[in-house]
This record gives structure tokens, C-alpha cells and sequence, in this order.
């Protein structure tokens, strides 16, 4: 583990032990039936777009304005970027000014669960409050439920331009890594236009969501795991996770299906060119549909997965979490109930984010081409739970730019991270 991560570790063990102290074993509930307004401190990503902040603060804040009213709370709203998102959050727990809500991917859960700054949520929902979710039991976690799902799905899936697919006489989807390379060279010999890209990955993402879209589905498909079901690093049980690598980096430099450019592009980028038409084929996530479609400039296709072994598809298992040394418990759940409700879920994935429904009773609002996938598809994963599951990820994202950088091997990249799991440990 780094110097810098184990001391903001430590620092926020020791908050959150002083915290628990002053509190007789746990975070007194403040009332505020005293006239004063209580203030609540919610942390939420931006879901409307990369640089879409101040529309989701908007929303949010819009939307939760009458929740805040009736229960007499200042809420304070943060719209924290994607990039460097667990050190964000680290940050303020150590400081002390970590949100009484806030918003967690697997990848981050372990780590703080292990420091005790989760609120176990079990005692907090009756049953009757669990039968109105439909993946209620995602977010029981390492004996208990630490947090509540809130985005479940908008799986990373191969969308292609078929305008472009046409041009090179292909009418058929793949199926297998074969047929894909196979379609990859047919589009890569055929004049698809000025600057069209046959194939694109984002390199150069900000933040280890890009392994989403670049390795996990290809990990998934060729039999490998990242973490077994006991936390432990799994790369090296298998030859899944090297052979994915090897097809990466053979769809670049062997192929030469993927450009090289793609080593200085962001998923954003991606997105953005296939909207535009410059990309023939690039797996995204399912809610850049919802673009392509209001702007209208690409006919497109999609599958949910190539199959190797296999097949896989990354989907979302996001939550919301209580922290722990919250002085406000009782209504830090009551606004996670408020946002995941029915109403404020479906106004949330109409106007702000496409994504299948997580409230029984909740309108299906996403592209419904994808319904079948989300509700029929054996191939849905998410990340497990694992200590460290995030540091590891961004040392092996650090580890597959490398190699596609042909600083080291597609083995050596994989060996490089499982030796630095097993380091900080």
C-alpha cells in the first residue's frame, strides 16, 4: 500500500474510533425538532454527463428541496468527479468532513468497511422497506447490509455503427474473439472515410472505470476473475486474465484493429467520436444509447457480449452508504429511502440517467433494446467486494497501459499486479 493511502487509513480509523467514544459506542441521533435546521451532507458522481455537474447538482437539489423542508435539514450537496474518487473520499473521512451519504462502487467497500466508517443498515429497514427494492440484497456485504443499490446495471456492451458495417459488406454481428477479429480486418481493409477508426478503447481515462469497458468484460469472457468469492486476488489462478491482455494487446499491434491513437484517447473521447461517426465499433456504456439516439447521427447495433469460454458483461451494483460517525443516522436513511423511492428514481433516470429500474414498482425508462439484457442476460458481473479491490484495479490499469505501451508483456502485466496485491496486504 502506499505511504499516502496507509496514512489516510490510519487517520480516518482513529476519527472514526474517537468518534465512536464520544458517542457512547456510536453516533448520538440529533433532533431536530428544536426549530433549527439540522444540515446533511449528501456526495454524489455526475451522471448527466463527464462534465455535467451543475446539471446533476441542479437536479438533486431541485428534487430533494421538499424531502430537506419537511424534515427541517440543510442539505449540502456535493457533486464529487469521477477522478480520484476513492482518495476524495479518504480525504474527508480523515479530515471529518466525509458525507453523511455518499455514494460507493464495490470496487471501494471492503477497504471501508474494514475501517468501520460504513453504518450497518440492517436494523434501519424493515421488511416491509426491503420488499420495495429489486437487488435490496446487493448491498449485504461481508455480514451485513452496508449499503443501499442505487444504480444497477447500464452494462459496458459493443455498440456498432452499421452504416459503417455495411460499407464493408458485413451484415452479421460476432459472436466469438475470432469473428471479431475477423470483422476488425474487413473494416480496417475497407475506405471507411477521413479519420474513421475501426476499433477504440480509451487509454487514457482518469480513473480505473475504464477497465469497465477495456479488460473486465474480456477478462470475464476468457474464464478469469479479478478476486475469488474470499477476497483473493485470482489473475493467477487461471490463464484468463493473461490471455485477455494478450487479445488486447493483439487487436493493436498484431491486427492492427485497434489505432494507436487510442492510446491517448478517454472514454469520453470514444463516445464522443462514435457519436460522431468516426468509430466503426467501440464497447460503451448502454446509457451513451440515450445520445445516440436524441442526436440522431448514427444507426447503431449493439451486443451484450463477445463470448471466448464464455460470455460476460459489466454491469453497475452502486450504492448508497451511511457513514458511520454521522451525527444524524436516523434521517441520513431516511434521505437514502427519499432518493431511491419511486418518484425521485424514475424522475432521476428520466431526465438526468438512463438505467433499468431498482424500486418495485418503478417504470422501465432505460433504451428498451437493453431490457431483455438486464432482465433475461446470464452474462450480467459486477465487481466483488475485496480488500484493496480498488488500489489493486488502478495498479493494473497502470500495469495494461504499460503493456500497451510495449513496456512489458501482457504476462508481465498481469504478474506485476497480483506481486503488488499481495505487497499491501
Amino acid at each position: 500500500m502506499n505511504m499516502k493511502k496507509a496514512f489516510l487509513i490510519f487517520v480516518v480509523m482513529s476519527l472514526l474510533i474517537t468518534a465512536s467514544v464520544m458517542a457512547g459506542g456510536g453516533a448520538q441521533q440529533a433532533d431536530n425538532s428544536s426549530g433549527k435546521k439540522v444540515p446533511i451532507l449528501l456526495w454524489l458522481p455526475p451522471f448527466a454527463s463527464d462534465d455535467g455537474a451543475s446539471l446533476d447538482k441542479e437536479f438533486w437539489t431541485k428534487t430533494l428541496a421538499p424531502w430537506a423542508q419537511d424534515n427541517n435539514v440543510d442539505l449540502s450537496i456535493e457533486i464529487t468527479p469521477w477522478s480520484n474518487y476513492e482518495e476524495k473520499y479518504l480525504t474527508g473521512f480523515s479530515s471529518g468532513i466525509g458525507p453523511d451519504v455518499g455514494y460507493m462502487y464495490n470496487e471501494m467497500l471492503n477497504d471501508f468497511i474494514d475501517m468501520g466508517a460504513l453504518e450497518k443498515l440492517d436494523n434501519y429497514f424493515s421488511a416491509a422497506d426491503k420488499a420495495k427494492y429489486l437487488h435490496f440484497d446487493l448491498g449485504f456485504v461481508k455480514g451485513a447490509q452496508y449499503t443501499v443499490p442505487f444504480v444497477v446495471g447500464n452494462g459496458r456492451v459493443t455498440f456498432f455503427n452499421m452504416d459503417l458495417l455495411a460499407k464493408a459488406g458485413i451484415t452479421t454481428l460476432p459472436k466469438t474473439w475470432d469473428d471479431f477479429i475477423q470483422m476488425g480486418l474487413k473494416l480496417k481493409n475497407t475506405d471507411l472515410g477521413d479519420g474513421v477508426l475501426t476499433f477504440a478503447q480509451g487509454w487514457t481515462d482518469p480513473s480505473i472505470g475504464g477497465l469497465n469497458t477495456i479488460y473486465y468484460p474480456y477478462l470475464w469472457q476468457a474464464g478469469g476473475e479479478f478476486f475469488d468469492s474470499n477476497g483473493n486476488i485470482a489473475l493467477s489462478n487461471n490463464d484468463g486474465a493473461v490471455r485477455a491482455a494478450q487479445f488486447i494487446y493483439d487487436l493493436m499491434y498484431v491486427h492492427g484493429i485497434t489505432s494507436k491513437e487510442c492510446l491517448s484517447m478517454t472514454e469520453s473521447d470514444v463516445g464522443r467520436l462514435f457519436r460522431d461517426g468516426k468509430i466503426a465499433v467501440a464497447v460503451m456504456a448502454a446509457s451513451v444509447a440515450k445520445q445516440l439516439d436524441s442526436e440522431g447521427k448514427v444507426k447503431w447495433d449493439f451486443i451484450p457480449s463477445l463470448e471466448d469460454k464464455k460470455g460476460a458483461v459489466w454491469v453497475a451494483a452502486d450504492a448508497l452508504m451511511v457513514n458511520a460517525a454521522s451525527k444524524q443516522k436516523n434521517l441520513a436513511v431516511a434521505l437514502v429511502k427519499n432518493i431511491t423511492s419511486v418518484p425521485i428514481m424514475e424522475a432521476f433516470h428520466r431526465e438526468i440517467y438512463a438505467a433499468p429500474p431498482i424500486a418495485v414498482g418503478e417504470t422501465y425508462l432505460d433504451n428498451p433494446r437493453f431490457k431483455d439484457m438486464y432482465e433475461k442476460s446470464p452474462y450480467l458481473k459486477s465487481m466483488p467486494v475485496a480488500k484493496n479491490a480498488a488500489t489493486a484495479g488502478d495498479n493494473l490499469f497502470k500495469n495494461l497501459q504499460r503493456m500497451m505501451h510495449q513496456e512489458i508483456s501482457a504476462q508481465q502485466a498481469i504478474q506485476a499486479t497480483v506481486d503488488y496485491w499481495k505487497s499491501i496486504q
